[in-house]
């Protein structure tokens, strides 16, 4: 019961956060500053040869590039920074909306989690307020809106007339997640304080609520759709934010097919055909659709993480229409082992984890073709778990750093690269809400690692709750000068130890990446000092 409701708990709150767009009625000057900022990585993504590369490709197909590539001239070029917002479906609309909607309904998913997680289009959540503001019942309906969505003890009490009529719908969906937030709160300690044998007939309703938040699925679709994308060698970022949407929610109802046999394949293939029509590179439709006759749906991998090893070896034995000799049986079993008690799975695996897979079969006199089909069709993997992952991960940090103290600095970085592949798991999982303690584990755990890139990438992340940029840059050059001057200190102190060295070492290294970061401005006389020795 407790940890249900810690991990449903994100759910709540991954679920009351989208009462508020992100850029949407806030200070023109901050949407500017932003803009400025978004727009420079914007002109170099642009520019890029990937995507001239795409652009020239299209125009051989008789494509116009300007209509369907990324905008870097206005604040649209934000889009792809912001990942929330409250009924966001226009880019869906566009091809993939009714594929994504049918398939995520027959496995039990809510799509607009799913959409909103691709990308979001200011104007259209702009637009939404306009509406809202024209109606003279919207503010009101807002209200009436969230609350037909959480139970009673969650819904959030409508302010009087006269308040409403001083506030714009942009602060009416502000005043709704504040209050919804504080209500879940409340309602989760109650709930778990209480157990489950003395809740009233309210808390029950909650609880049962909470219960349908959890997709019955561990696959991370979206996850799955974008790594699709990549396979068959569509440039998702070089796309603007709708056209994007359209791109990656068709390849989501692509993964997510149920369908199985001819009929399966057939449909896999016209949806893959459909996603390059979108891409504007059709020439290239019979690569994407051959390729994704090869790959297992989300039921289809669920199906496969739950099969006996007897049924597993049956399954290969089918797929490969051949039999398996014992050394081929054995090797398939390692191979669907591999990352197991990690809360590693399909979509999450590491490069290790596949390469460690691949090797196993390979090793075993698997053909490559044979292990490629093993690996797409899931039969040499398993469920990625968030909840087994963070406590993996937890497990290997702390081993991690005992190695470190104890001076073996090349054991225990790869024990910081092993947590730091599962807590990827809970990093990744839309559904699970992510606190700036969260964001600042994720950057030690990789810079120890020596992935400093992504360190500074959860670094930066510590302060997303701060809106003014001019703050952010200053609350993470606070951090990241006082942790520095702090571990110079200790490694002056202690010449010898090697644990000191390299906690400093890696800290410079952290510092250089978030310096160099396009997704922070920082002044160049702060940049002068934390580069300093």
């Amino acid at each position: 019961m407790k940890h249900l409701l810690i991990f449903l708990f994100g759910i709540l709150f991954s679920f009351v956060a989208q009462a508020e767009p992100l850029f949407c009625g806030g200070n023109p000057y901050k949407v500017k500053a932003l803009a400025d900022v978004s727009r420079n990585t914007c002109l170099e993504t642009l520019k890029s040869k990937e995507c001239q590369d795409l652009f020239a490709k299209m125009r051989a197909n008789g494509e116009k590039p300007e209509e369907k590539a990324l905008k870097c001239h206005d604040q649209s070029s934000l889009s792809r920074a912001a990942e929330s917002t409250w009924g966001y479906t226009s880019g869906c609309a566009v091809g993939g909306w009714n594929f994504v909607k049918d398939s995520f309904v027959a496995i039990g998913t809510a799509i607009g989690e799913g959409a909103a997680k691709v990308a979001l289009d200011m104007e259209a959540e702009a637009a939404a307020n306009k509406a809202c503001e024209a109606d003279p019942k919207g503010k009101e309906n807002l209200f009436k809106q969230y609350n037909s969505t959480v139970p009673k003890l969650l819904q959030v009490q409508m302010p009087e007339a006269s308040v409403l009529k001083r506030a714009n719908c942009a602060t009416v969906k502000r005043i709704i997640k504040m209050q919804g937030m504080d209500k879940g709160n409340a309602t989760l300690r109650l709930v778990m304080m209480k157990g489950d044998k003395n809740l009233s007939a309210d808390e029950r309703e909650y609880v049962q609520w909470s219960q349908k938040q959890v997709t019955p699925s561990n696959i991370d679709l979206v996850g799955m759709a974008k790594a699709k994308l990549k396979e068959m060698g569509v440039q998702i970022e070089c796309y603007n934010s709708q056209q994007a949407a359209a791109i990656v929610c068709e390849a989501v109802a692509e993964v997510a097919t149920l369908a199985g046999g001819p009929a399966g394949v057939a449909l896999k293939a016209a949806k893959a055909k459909n996603i390059m029509k979108l891409a504007g590179v059709g020439a290239d439709a019979g690569k994407a659709s051959t390729a994704s006759r090869t790959v297992a749906s989300a039921a289809e991998l669920e199906k496969a993480a739950k099969l006996s090893n007897i049924e597993r070896v049956t399954a290969a034995e089918k797929s490969l229409g051949r039999s398996l000799s014992e050394a081929e049986k054995k090797a398939l079993i390692s191979a669907h082992e591999v990352g197991k008690g990690t809360g590693r799975g399909y979509g999450t695996y590491s490069k290790t984890d596949l390469s460690d897979k691949a090797n196993i079969l390979k090793n075993a006199g698997f053909k490559a073709e044979e292990r490629d089909l093993l690996m797409r069709q899931g039969l040499a993997g398993s469920l990625s778990d968030t909840k087994a992952a963070r406590d993996f991960a937890n497990k290997a940090r702390l081993e991690a750093d005992k190695l470190r103290v104890s001076g073996n600095i090349s054991e225990s970085t790869n024990s910081y690269r092993k947590a730091s592949d599962s807590y990827e798991v809970f990093m990744n999982d839309a559904k699970a809400a992510k606190s700036s303690r969260d964001y600042w584990v994720g950057a030690k755990m990789n810079a120890s690692a020596e992935r400093y890139d992504k360190a500074a990438e959860y670094f930066i992340k510590t302060e997303q709750a701060t809106s003014r940029s001019d703050v952010k840059a200053q609350n993470i050059f606070d951090a990241l000068n006082r942790e520095k001057d702090e571990l110079r200190v200790i490694a002056a102190r202690n010449p010898a130890s090697k644990s000191a060295q390299k906690n400093y070492q890696d800290h410079k290294k952290l510092i250089e990446a978030v310096v160099n970061s396009k997704n922070l401005q920082l002044g160049d006389a702060w940049k002068r000092e934390l580069l300093k020795p």
